[in-house]
């Protein structure tokens, strides 16, 4: 069994035309062996204006968790309102963790002072909260461990999601003084991630984390369609390739990561 431990449910919605209820139906049914039910799916809301809606969904499916931050990408926008609004959802019984925040320099290298400063005002409200911490950290490897080296993270269970960099910043996350998982999504299979490969190669199996990041990514041989959860296999197939392991083991140790990191 395995939980998809990032997805955003409602802009798999929106992208591929298919409700949850009826996706859940079809990888009940799917006849790809590639393709299987989560056990569990953790739906993160990174937009302010989706929160209610990941609530919801927590609260209508029993398998549904829920985690509450404020990307990057809403550096100019984001009102204290819209951060207290967050500390709120945050204490939800079904919320898991807080985020996705952090930093992204891929479209808007500009705005790299202001993402700074908002990265390191949500990473002390993630702090206060007590929550697991999701980090979405893309093109910004040195500000990130200076941003990381510079606060009190000892012992916090931190998921840098949607791992992209190097492993040379695999090791440096890994040798932060807190509880880093890396998560490793469909991107592990893309002929042109080699970097990604590489990284996965030297992460200890006890700091790996499964997902997709749905609908964004989706692995060999579904990239450029809508991605959903089922397609995990194919990640962990990928993953067991490069830690040359039995892909039931990659699925014994990574679900013992995702309760550790998450508690489910």
């Amino acid at each position: 069994m395995f939980v998809d431990t990032h997805c955003h449910i409602d802009s798999y919605e929106r992208h591929a035309g298919e409700s949850f209820d009826a996706l859940l139906a079809r990888l009940r049914d799917d006849g790809d062996p590639n393709i299987e039910l989560p056990e569990a799916f953790i739906h993160v809301a990174c937009d302010p204006a989706d929160f209610e809606r990941a609530r919801e969904l927590s609260e209508k499916y029993p398998n549904v968790y829920a985690a509450y931050g404020i990307h990057p990408e809403y550096v100019d926008t984001e009102t204290p309102d819209d951060e207290a609004r967050m500390l709120e959802y945050l204490k939800h019984p079904k919320c898991v963790a807080c985020g996705e925040f952090g930093l992204d320099y891929h479209y808007d290298p500009e705005s790299r002072p202001r993402q700074i400063a908002l990265f390191e005002r949500h990473l002390q409200l993630a702090l206060t909260s007590g929550k697991p911490i999701v980090l979405h950290l893309r093109e910004a490897d040195d500000d990130a461990l200076a941003v990381l080296r510079g606060a009190n993270i000892r012992n916090k269970n931190i998921h840098v999601h949607c791992f992209t960099g190097t492993p040379g910043f695999a090791e440096a996350l890994l040798a932060l003084d807190a509880n880093i998982y890396i998560g490793f999504t469909g991107i592990i299979t893309f002929k042109n991630a080699q970097n990604v490969r590489d990284a996965a190669a030297i992460v200890p199996d006890s700091r790996m984390l499964l997902e997709t990041d749905s609908p964004y990514m989706a692995p060999i041989p579904y990239r450029g369609k809508p991605c959903h959860s089922g397609y995990i296999p194919y990640i962990a197939n990928k993953l067991a390739e490069v830690k040359e392991k039995p892909v039931e083991e990659i699925y014994r140790q990574v679900r013992e990561n995702t309760r550790r990191c998450y508690g489910i």
